[in-house]
Parts: C-alpha cells; structure tokens; sequence
C-alpha cells in the first residue's frame, strides 16, 4: 500500500488543480451582456435651424410615449431632439466562453495516511510533499442570465443580474517527488466539472452624438460554485463604440419603422485569483474515489489554488436589431485571447 502511495496522491492532487481553472470566465462573462442604449442626437428643434426631417423618427412602441419619472431630465432632453429609450427593461443572455487560465500554485492540508494497524494513529502528509507542474488548462462555460434595468439618468441606467453557469475544465499536469517526474505522472489530463450561480449589478454610462454612440460599463459580481467555499468576486469594464442606424418601415406590409446598432468594444475582466475549498466537494471522476477516500476517510482535506487569467482583456463585435421599440435581439462575439458568442434578447416599457 504504501508503494502505491504517490502514484495515488498524484491522481488525486491533479485534480485538485484543475478545479480552480473554470471560476474566472464563469463570473465574468455573467454581467456583461448588455444593449448599447437607443440614443439618436438631432439638432434643437427649438433652434431656426433645425429641420423638419432631422427629427428622430420613432419606431412603434407597444405604451405611446413614455410618461412617468424616469428618466429624471427626460422630458427636457425629448424637447431638445433626442430619442431615449424605455425607461425599464427585462433581458435574457446566453453565453458561451472558452478561456485559458494560469495556474501558479496549489496547496493541500489535512490530508492523511490511514492508520496501518489498530490502535495507531493516521500519518499526517506534508504540504510540500509534492510539486505539480500544470500546463496549458483550457475552460469552456455556459451561462444563462436575467436582468433586470431602469435608466435613472438619460446618460446613466442601472441594472441587477442572476444566472446560472455551468462548465469544465481540462488540464495538463505533471507530479513530481524528490525532484523527479515519473513517466507515469508526466502530462496527465484531468476534466472537471462545474456549476454556480452569480448575482451582481453594475451601472452604464452613456453618449449619443448625431447615430454615433459610445457606452461604458461597470459591473460587480458574486458567485457560489459548488466546489468552493464562501463566495468569488469579479468586476468587469467594457467600452463599446458603435453606430446606430434607421431601418425603414414598409407601409404596404405594415413593418414599422425600426433601429440597427453596430458595435465595437473590449472587456477587462478583474476576478477573484485564490480558491479554497474541501476535497470533499470536488467531483472526482469514479475511477478516483476509491484514492480519495483513502487519504481523506476523516473528511477534512482542504486545497488551496492560486491562479490568472492569461489575458484579462479581449476584443468584442456585436450588433442589435429593434423589432419594436420595445423589444430586441442582440448578439455579440469575443475573440483574441478569450472566445465568446453571446446571443439574447430584451423587452423594454
């Protein structure tokens, strides 16, 4: 039993590696799923200048003209050749997300040998005991998510979120003991899986100048996996430029007029970087159970991960199509370092 023991420890320490990988795309790309604003600039239609067919044309909206509070200065900025949108929204995202992730250390307490024979007690495992190297650590996640919106400000809306993501992780790694790597412990791949659920808010800030338009975006993020303990963070900024175009109506098919929005962007991504946990709670694959359980039978083994993304930023394309004014589909592509396609919809009143 004891021969066995480090070829059984690696195992089982490979796999502690990689459950920390998934957590940081898991989070991030939660909250970021968000429609530049409708706003389209004209000149004052109060100034002598001003033309008849400069003004915004509206597309059909379900409610007539917006009424109540919010914005607060939107009726002023009505008055001056601006079109807002909906003051309130209700929006469904899907995203799908492949990352790599940099996995700098991996620590392990409490772990120990069971007792060899009656009456002696179990054999503590050092931390340090082994060193494991971990190479390239790929993750892909699904995440869902509603939100919920209101523009407090003609310029400024705030928003809450709540998902649910799910995914793996694949890594490469190798153990070593006393400075060497046996053949059998050189680049094992070990997949874990995931799943967690996120809620956060955040605020975006607006400008519209004549269809040209530019958004910036904050959002913070708390997430329960279910291989953690406690909670991760994440905060997340995205800068978007775009242009937003007329779709002309077709009277004879009774086809409103409607809105098209062209965008480009980025996303820095800022995550939680260390993960702690009980060994307890990482699912293993079945052909590893039988390890676990031999230098865990007391159930107090702990890990402890530090990690980074590779490339916190990456670069972003994306579009919206208003069937009405008050509903609209939306997708949007990441690519670079982090690869991403996020498609989903939202209704406004």
């Amino acid at each position: 039993m004891m021969k066995k023991l480090p070829y059984t420890m690696a195992k089982i320490f490979a796999g502690f590696i990689v459950s920390s990988a998934p957590f940081m795309p898991a989070l991030a790309e939660v909250p970021n799923a968000i429609a530049p604003p409708s706003l389209d600039y004209h000149s004052d239609p109060l100034s002598p200048l001003a033309k008849e067919e400069e003004q915004p044309q509206r597309g059909y909206d379900f409610f007539g003209e917006t009424t109540g509070p919010l914005p607060f200065f939107g009726e002023e900025i009505r008055k001056r050749g601006y079109d807002l949108p909906d003051p309130y929204g209700i929006g469904f995202n899907y995203m799908n997300m492949r990352q790599d992730i940099k996995v700098n250390s991996i620590g392990f307490t409490n772990l120990k040998i069971p007792a060899l024979y009656p009456g002696m007690e179990p054999i503590p495992l050092p931390s340090d005991m082994f060193n494991i190297n971990v190479g390239h650590t790929r993750e892909r996640s699904k995440t869902e998510n509603a939100r919920l919106d209101t523009w407090l400000f003609p310029f400024m809306s705030v928003y809450g979120i709540i998902g649910h993501t799910k995914g793996s992780s694949v890594s490469d790694v190798s153990v070593c003991t006393s400075g060497e790597c046996p053949g059998e412990l050189k680049n094992l791949d070990f997949t874990l899986k995931f799943k967690g659920t996120t809620y956060g808010g955040g605020t975006t800030i607006a400008y519209g100048y004549h269809n040209w338009f530019g958004t910036l975006d904050f959002n913070y993020t708390r997430t329960k996996f279910d291989i953690l303990d406690g909670s991760t963070s994440a905060f997340t900024f995205t800068p978007r430029v775009g242009y937003r175009f007329t779709v002309p109506g077709i009277e004879k098919f009774s086809i409103p007029v409607s809105h098209a929005s062209l965008w480009v962007g980025s996303m820095y991504q800022d995550v939680t970087q260390n993960f702690n946990g009980s060994l307890s709670n990482l699912h293993m694959p079945q052909n590893l159970v039988e390890l676990v359980n031999f230098v865990n039978l007391d159930k107090e083994g702990r890990f402890r991960v530090k990690q980074h993304l590779k490339s916190p930023w990456n670069v972003l394309v994306g579009g919206q199509y208003e069937l009405t004014r008050n509903f609209n589909v939306i997708t949007e592509v990441g690519f670079e370092k982090r690869n991403s396609l996020m498609v989903g919809g939202e209704f406004r009143f």
